[in-house]
């Protein structure tokens, strides 16, 4: 691909995920090459040349063999996408603190071929035994007898817990800069340990969760849901104003623990990240954090 010299955080090819820079003209964007999980995450810094930009994703796809490439944009741009054959697939509220952002999608066939007609739809969510939506106290989880919890902020020692867990735990970064959560909490009870980590941005005052070691029995839940619980009060102490994560749509269990704590699901990804050989959909689950109006779903989702 044409461009000038890219910056890329990846070193070598045993990292999943490429940041590269690309300026031409009026060009000006950049994008996390996300080999692990056949996608491209753009930060397009300028408007307009749609469908330039289109076909030079298109190309990128086509080479990398990659099912789908994504952008989030404030609603006026989304639009435009949409207009060279992105599909709308739901929103994160606030997530640039005053405004919504849409996320805006192309998914491409086995053979690179964008799929005509925009994103297939997902099939209907799960139904769980939650809360969700409703907003939860979340001092009112319980702490687990025996858990023993300690923040982790050490970049190198975060660093090699995703690289030991997170593909297992379909971790996929969504900001740029660092490919690992900046903020986690180490929980231990017996021998079994959990991790749970955010990514934070303090400018837009916003932070992704991420269950590193998701339940896989019934049993888990609670830990994992004081787990969360504890994340989501020390990223309130921060002054975070909103939360978001994203889930496989099929794991049940992490699924449930967002829904008791009263996150709803504000975006439906079809193909958004990959298990052993299969594509597979995500739900985007969002909680406010501060005591800030929430927009209606029905304009979100529409």
């Amino acid at each position: 691909m044409s461009s000038q010299p890219a910056a890329q955080i990846s070193s070598g090819t045993d990292e999943p995920v490429e940041e590269i820079y690309y300026r031409k003209g009026d060009i000006d964007f950049c994008f996390l090459l996300n080999r692990r999980h056949h996608n491209l995450r753009v930060f397009d810094y300028r408007v307009g040349n749609y469908q330039q930009k289109r076909d030079f994703f298109d190309r990128i796809a086509r080479a990398e063999g990659l099912r789908k490439v994504f952008t989030v944009v404030e609603k006026q741009d989304s639009k435009s996408w949409r207009s060279v054959g992105f599909s709308r697939e739901g929103a994160i509220p606030g997530y640039f603190r005053t405004a919504d952002a849409y996320i805006m999608s192309r998914v491409y066939t086995e053979d690179g071929e964008p799929i005509q007609g925009g994103a297939p739809k997902m099939g209907a969510p799960l139904a769980l035994p939650g809360k969700e939506g409703k907003d939860k106290d979340l001092k009112s989880v319980p702490k687990p007898r025996g858990l023993t919890v300690d923040f982790i902020r050490d970049p190198v020692l975060l660093q090699d817990i995703v690289r030991g867990v997170g593909q297992d735990a379909l971790y996929a970064p969504f900001r740029r800069g660092v490919f690992n959560p900046d903020l986690a909490i180490h929980a231990k009870t017996g021998k079994k340990e959990y991790w749970v980590g955010a990514e934070t941005d303090s400018s837009f005052g916003h932070a992704k969760v991420d269950m590193l070691t998701p339940p896989v029995k019934d049993i888990e839940l609670p830990v994992l849901e004081y787990c969360v619980k504890a994340l989501l009060d020390e990223l309130h102490k921060q002054e975070t104003a909103s939360v978001f994560a994203l889930c496989a749509a099929d794991w049940t269990l992490s699924n449930q623990v967002y829904s008791e704590l009263g996150f709803k699901v504000t975006a439906r990804l079809t193909d958004h990240i990959t298990r052993a050989d299969e594509f597979v959909g995500a739900q985007l689950w969002h909680r406010r954090l501060a005591n800030v109006a929430a927009p209606k779903l029905s304009s979100l989702l529409g």
